[in-house]
């Protein structure tokens, strides 16, 4: 392991997922992959994006023309170890290509220009991985469930509004359609708030992932807000102020469950995963 990840990853373990340094305020995952050679635990910290239950990684290894480590073990053993915040799981490593790659790549350097950056700066064309979760429990699976409802109506509006909003007899079916999702999205976390307090009680280790996901419910509830006003006001609104109102709230939401479906699946006997090199 380098001198550089050591203290990130100590400080990441001990704050619950939160670092300073060059990694503040920046969306963090550790991963932990197994050596293609020496067959050993190798644990490094990765910027993460959230996409339709997955999360994303990219080996731009500061966009130096080699891959980093992580990439080649991974390669070899798909399955990972990622911890988010407080929880950690396991998860399905591919790697990605083609058009996704591509989609994935660029909303990353629209989030974060070092990226772009990055990707200038090489001639090699910086590898995008997906992570899937799994082995989660019931009520993982179940919110997951849940949540994917959530992601096809969203998923949906997105597509009208990307496909007919200037056409006056589209308007009220799509803002019959953009209040019933707001609407549904409210619900759901009103519901999960006043789970909340009984789940903190009943398992103190969640208590510092629910206080982020109620956190979480707060912005989303702003995003939300401003969403049903331009709904109500379609007629007025521009297409633009729509379409980017629904992808923020998209990725809002993507960041939140997933950390909801691994955070509260977070089982505290499970096993820290070792550090070493690859």
């Amino acid at each position: 392991m380098s001198d550089f990840n050591r203290p990130v990853i100590d400080e990441f373990r001990a704050n619950r997922g939160r670092v300073g340094g060059p990694f503040e305020g920046a969306p963090l995952i550790l991963l932990t992959t197994t050596g293609a050679r020496s067959g050993r635990p190798h644990t490094t910290p990765a910027v993460y994006a959230a996409d339709a239950g997955r999360l994303i990684v990219f080996a731009t290894n500061a966009g130096s023309p080699s891959a980093p480590a992580w990439l080649h073990n991974l390669r070899a053993h798909p399955t990972v170890t990622v911890e988010l915040g407080t929880a950690r799981c396991e998860a399905t490593a591919t790697e990605l290509t083609g058009s996704e790659r591509d989609r994935l790549y660029a909303e990353q350097a629209r989030r974060n220009p070092a990226f772009q950056a990055y990707q200038d700066g090489t001639s090699r064309r910086i590898q995008v991985v997906a992570l899937v979760p799994t082995r989660l429990d019931a009520a993982a699976l179940q919110l997951r469930e849940i949540h994917n409802g959530l992601r096809r109506q969203l998923a949906t509006l997105r597509a009208a509004v990307d496909g007919g909003l200037e056409l006056p007899e589209n308007l009220d079916d799509l803002q019959r359609n953009c209040l019933t999702f707001c609407s549904a999205l409210h619900a759901h976390h009103t519901h999960e708030n006043g789970v909340f307090p009984t789940l903190a009680a009943d398992f103190p280790h969640l208590e510092p992932a629910i206080d982020q996901l109620r956190a979480d419910h707060e912005a989303v509830a702003a995003l939300n807000t401003a969403l049903i006003a331009t709904a109500q006001n379609l007629g007025a609104a521009p297409t633009e102020t729509l379409r980017a109102q629904l992808h923020t709230l998209t990725e809002a939401l993507e960041s939140h469950y997933l950390r909801e479906e691994i955070e509260l699946a977070y089982r505290p006997d499970a096993p820290m995963p070792v550090s070493s090199s690859a």
